[in-house]
């Protein structure tokens, strides 16, 4: 009977260290408002189209065009639109 120690082996954490868990993000009010109105202006058919960046907690994000922003005929419209947040963007620090 082989009696050897296995090859892997984890060493003990020495005492007094504790392991922490990230903080959670607080959620941002500004940004349920911010949806909450252009959803309203949706259902009330102010709103017929979006160009929307979502940034998410974990720092990745995510690019969609809806409804009236993915007709052709909007192309310019759009462009500019998104031009004119890059340079909001810039802007702010």
């Amino acid at each position: 009977m082989n009696h050897e120690p296995p090859l892997i082996t984890q060493a003990p954490l020495p005492m007094g260290v504790a392991m922490f868990k990230p903080l959670p993000r607080p959620v941002s009010g500004e940004t349920i408002q911010t949806l909450e109105k252009l959803l309203r202006e949706a259902k009330e058919g102010r709103v017929s189209g979006l160009a929307l960046v979502v940034l998410h907690a974990d720092g990745r994000f995510d690019l969609h065009l809806r409804g009236a922003a993915t007709e052709e005929s909007n192309q310019m419209g759009v462009a500019g639109m998104l031009a004119a947040l890059q340079k909001m963007t810039l802007e702010l620090y």
